[in-house]
């Protein structure tokens, strides 16, 4: 059983880890315990990041100059291509690589997994020479990749859920009559809000149907405090629930469309009824029993609405979450052992012990997405722990994360560097503070937050493209 911070680390240092995911910043708890040696993934680190943390970054938008939606499945797998266009024997002159690494034939690397392997990056990487050790493969649970099949399964296990139905077709009239309006329409499959609709009238079915055909997963709209949790199933099939957060959603002037993650604030939900939360770690735990006893390991994220106090679970994230390095810096600033390397543990057979705490705690992250047409950065802020001073933004040092935001800073992440492409609805920034940027209920900005949101756009200088996005560059031409 590892109980330590210092246990897990040296566990996991025992041999060179590699993450894919979509950012370097959903693993920074691993960097800043150095368990990582290489990050492969669709946006790159921020300045200063490979220095700081001593490992390889090779990544997919500094290479192609444009941010765009591109899943991280498509871009870990681009990356991982081009690395292989561009290395010789053993060299290693792949996309956005630092300092540290080395080349990738003969390399015995460990998946330290933000989400599940996919086929073809390990095909990629046996391409590459690398001998890839992952973990045990979860039994399989066909009902948590598919949105229709998993909300009838939270439902045998016991779970309240809006009420929805599987349609074959989406017929407004008969949908409105059904669940009121607005009602909310989802695709099968899809993250962070993507594929997730809100429908007020029947112009807003068109371009549902466009991007695929049904069955479609359609429920009721629920308009209450969006909160999540972390659940930790352990391989002796304990079940522990860990902080709570509220879920920043359909916030005016940050860019966000409907269902799209916005951020999330470890500390509000001091401010929310103590018994909704209950009963949303009562129902959260009763999940994760169900998971346990299916044979799953690891973390998982509980996805909720509070209707009154009565908690509606929406779905299932089984994997890291966009929210998870967050509660991963408190844990670090609480000598506490990180959630995400816990799930690394969990993944791999090892059992972790001790209770989690369940308070909340002054942490909060923003995403504020670019709006309007194609553009190129001219200029932007530079990233880094910054302070508002008559309405700017000042620069004040390093910073890479919640560890080094004091009171009444802020640290500004995921940067776009200047000439590179944005489309619209990309993150411009990911602003992390201690202190609250919205309202208890995550869904309007504060007036402090207003502020700190105007400062940050005034830093950014945006020009119109005069020529068409081009498509990711050609792997010759690397």
């Amino acid at each position: 059983m590892i109980t330590s911070c210092d246990e897990a680390v040296a566990r996991l240092r025992a041999l060179p880890g590699l993450s894919c995911c979509a950012r370097p910043l959903n693993v920074l708890p691993l960097l800043r315990t150095g368990c990582l040696s290489a990050v492969v993934s669709v946006e790159g680190p921020d300045a200063g990041w490979a220095d700081e943390f001593g490992a390889s970054f090779h990544a997919l938008e500094p290479e192609r100059g444009v941010r765009d939606h591109t899943s991280a499945g498509a871009g870990v797998h681009a990356v991982l291509r081009a690395i292989a266009c561009t290395s010789g024997e053993g060299e290693d002159a792949g996309p956005g690589a630092g300092a540290a690494g080395g080349g990738w034939r003969g390399r015995e690397l460990a998946l330290l997994p933000y989400s599940a392997m996919k086929a073809e990056w390990r095909t990629a990487l046996g391409a590459l020479g690398a001998r890839l050790l992952e973990p045990p493969s979860h039994v399989a649970l066909p009902m948590l990749g598919d949105k229709r099949a998993q909300r009838a399964w939270l439902r045998s296990v016991g779970a309240a859920t809006p009420p929805d139905a599987v349609v074959p077709a989406l017929d407004h009239r008969e949908l409105r009559r059904r669940f009121g309006s607005p009602y909310v329409v989802q695709t099968p499959v899809g993250s962070s809000g993507k594929g997730t609709h809100l429908v007020v009238d029947e112009a807003d079915l068109p371009p549902i149907r466009r991007v695929g055909g049904g069955p479609w997963l359609v429920s009721g709209y629920v308009e209450g405090v969006a909160v999540n949790l972390h659940v930790l199933v352990s391989a002796d099939s304990t079940v522990r629930v860990l902080r709570p957060s509220v879920q920043l959603t359909r916030i005016e002037g940050v860019g966000a469309p409907f269902g799209a993650y916005s951020g999330c604030d470890f500390a509000a939900p001091a401010l929310l009824s103590p018994l909704a939360l209950a009963r949303a770690g009562a129902s959260a735990r009763r999940v994760g029993e169900a998971l346990a006893a299916l044979g799953y390991r690891g973390l998982f994220g509980a996805d909720f609405v509070l209707d009154g106090e009565r908690p509606l679970l929406l779905e299932l994230n089984c994997r890291m979450q966009g929210s998870t390095w967050l509660l991963g810096e408190l844990e670090l600033a609480e000598h506490a052992l990180p959630s995400a390397l816990r799930h690394v543990l969990e993944l791999y057979g090892h059992a972790t012990g001790g209770e989690p705490r369940t308070d909340a705690a002054g942490a909060v992250q923003l995403v504020v997405r670019h709006t309007g047409a194609p553009v190129r950065v001219a200029a932007a802020p530079g990233g880094g722990l910054h302070r508002l001073k008559d309405g700017r933004l000042r620069y004040c040092g390093a910073g890479f994360g919640l560890l080094e935001c004091g009171p009444d800073d802020c640290v500004l992440l995921q940067l776009p560097s200047p000439g590179t492409v944005l489309l619209p609805g990309v993150p411009l920034a990911r602003v992390v503070a201690r202190h609250p940027l919205t309202t208890p209920d995550g869904t309007a900005l504060t007036a402090p937050g207003r502020r700190l949101v105007d400062a940050l756009r005034a830093g950014f200088v945006l020009e119109p493209l005069d020529e068409p996005v081009g498509s990711a560059v050609p792997c010759a031409s690397r």
